[in-house]
């Protein structure tokens, strides 16, 4: 059986392994992405529509044989996040054009590369976000398990306000059958990862308000048609295009990220090596397949890739099974799904936040490192209390920037010794003695770029003395800018005209190039600067044997 886009040749013998992880992943699946539907703000069926189209489309454009593609929480609660203001008749249409735009700009960002900077995004800014959102999330469905109508408030705290008075319109008929799912899916893991608890938290709670005839006391899923996606057009409006390229691009920098997450797990597990860009291009193409097919956006879905994988698949067509499987359950069980309880979907979605919350993962952020600490309060405060995830991306992002910045503007500088008596030549020592020597040779290391410039000046303007020949070690310098070369001109002149010598040790090619260009090398002479070898600190050597030997300009 031949399929290019799965090796030279299919396995027959793999057929049955993804066929069994097709139905286990449908299992999850098919309850799961009807929850998310409700959180994006759209019918149950379609967040059915979006697991068929994103699912088949990854079959062929997906590099993983694991990473199975569909509604996530973490976009899910963006996609609604970014659609807050929209009035009610058009959100359908513009939540269609944000999935196309998610598409195109992931597409982009993938052939450009610029896909590969969410290898840059701290973990601390992903694990602030991912609790935030599971706050939102867990929140957000307490209304309908509650079985209550609430406004949506402009943040965590005001929908927390907003739940709080309407408490007094509880239907308990709703919070029981909320109840009953939540006890299923508890009881149901602790015995066997191997049951469907997902779905039996479903079935079960649908069974009840069938027998009861409890539809007309609680929410259902109501008007659930045995239908399928088809290709449909929707409008494209300028102005809202506009309005929505901040939240398309944050919303298609998390589903990078979510990817990767996916991705590098997976690797340690299966050994399975995934092209990163090829893999962001084909969710970019899945997300714009998936706007003209009545679905929202989508990314690597956590539960039902490891899923997959624990369920022995073998190759990406376990996922195409489990599009067929949604597909027939649509088919053969819509009259039975009107009965599902909605209030049963919002547990299970509470329950899927309550899971994304990792308490050993925020203990480690908080007391490991000052920087981790501040990223993620900083992160996770803007998630809860702002009405728009991409605020809280671009800001966890711009204040890990700034205090990366801030860390590295202060240069490794170094004074160290040279004695031939020694079998240590070379070594490190401080600033005090400084006037006793007639060589000074300062070792510098790291990056020496705009941002470190000004300590740079100041520690070659503390170790300045008239008269003085001074060694500067480049050798573990890793990046230079025309900033710093300034400031390391200023100081050769400084030095020349007080009569003093400076001479460049431990030189590599990619040094040399942009000081001989400033006019440096031109400056301080050619037979000044020592090249690095293989051997550590030779070039240092030669430096200071020169001087020794009085070989000087």
């Amino acid at each position: 059986m031949k399929l290019s886009r799965f090796g030279n040749k299919y396995k027959f013998n793999n057929l049955k392994y993804d066929i069994s992880a097709g139905l286990s992943v449908a299992a999850i699946a098919l309850p799961q992405n009807m929850a998310y539907a409700l959180i994006v703000g759209v019918d149950p069926i379609y967040g059915l529509y979006t697991s068929i189209v994103s699912m088949i489309v990854a079959t062929f454009v997906g590099n993983s044989n694991y990473m199975v593609v569909g509604p996530t929480n973490l976009i899910s609660v963006a996609l609604a996040s970014a659609l807050t203001n929209v009035s009610s008749a058009n959100y359908f249409n513009t939540l269609l054009l944000l999935t196309c735009m998610i598409g195109l700009l992931q597409i982009l960002l993938g052939i450009l590369q610029l896909s590969n900077l969410v290898k840059y995004v701290p973990h601390s800014v992903i694990v602030g976000l991912t609790t935030g959102i599971a706050l939102l999330i867990g929140v957000g469905q307490i209304g309908n398990i509650l079985g209550i109508e609430i406004d949506s408030g402009f943040n965590l705290f005001s929908n927390i306000y907003n739940i709080i008075n309407g408490l007094e319109g509880v239907n308990y008929y709703s919070l029981g059958l909320g109840i009953i799912s939540g006890i299923i899916i508890i009881f149901s893991q602790r015995i066997s990862a191997k049951i469907p608890a997902y779905l039996l938290a479903i079935l079960t709670p649908m069974l009840v308000v069938y027998t009861f005839d409890l539809s007309a006391e609680v929410a259902v899923v109501d008007n659930f048609s045995a239908s399928l996606p088809k290709f449909s057009l929707f409008e494209f409006n300028l102005e809202q295009i506009d309005q929505l390229f901040a939240s398309a691009l944050s919303i298609s920098i998390l589903g990078f990220i979510q990817v990767l997450s996916i991705t590098k797990s997976l690797e340690d597990r299966s050994s399975e090596e995934v092209e990163l860009n090829k893999e962001f291009i084909g969710q970019g193409i899945i997300n714009l397949c998936c706007s003209f097919f009545s679905s929202f956006a989508i990314s690597g879905s956590f539960t039902n890739s490891f899923s997959n994988y624990q369920a022995g698949a073998k190759t990406r067509l376990s996922e195409l099974f489990t599009a067929l499987i949604i597909i027939l359950s649509i088919l053969l069980l819509s009259p039975v799904i009107n009965y599902v309880p909605v209030a049963s979907l919002a547990t299970l979605v509470l329950l899927v936040a309550y899971s994304m919350i990792d308490i050993k993962d925020i203990k480690q952020v908080l007391s490991i490192t000052r920087f981790d600490m501040i990223v993620f309060l900083v992160t996770f405060l803007t998630t809860i209390s702002t009405p728009r995830l991409d605020y809280a991306v671009y800001f966890g992002v711009l204040v890990s920037l700034t205090l990366v910045l801030r860390h590295t503007d202060k240069i490794n500088f170094t004074y160290m010794n040279y004695r031939t008596d020694s079998r240590y030549p070379f070594l490190q020592h401080n600033s005090k003695d400084l006037n006793d020597k007639q060589e000074i040779l300062i070792n510098l290391a790291g990056n020496l770029h705009f941002n470190s410039a000004k300590n740079l000046k100041n520690q070659l303007n503390e170790s300045f003395i008239e008269g003085r020949t001074f060694i500067l070690r480049m050798r573990d310098v890793d990046v230079i800018d025309i900033t710093s070369i300034k400031e390391l001109d200023n100081f050769i002149e400084k030095v020349y005209r007080n009569n003093g010598e400076v001479l460049l040790s431990g030189i590599s090619p990619k040094l040399y190039a942009p000081l001989n260009n400033f006019g440096i090398v031109e400056k301080i002479g050619e037979e000044n600067i020592f090249f690095a070898n293989k051997y550590y600190f030779s070039s240092t050597k030669e430096a200071m044997e020169k001087i020794a030997n009085g070989d000087r300009n």
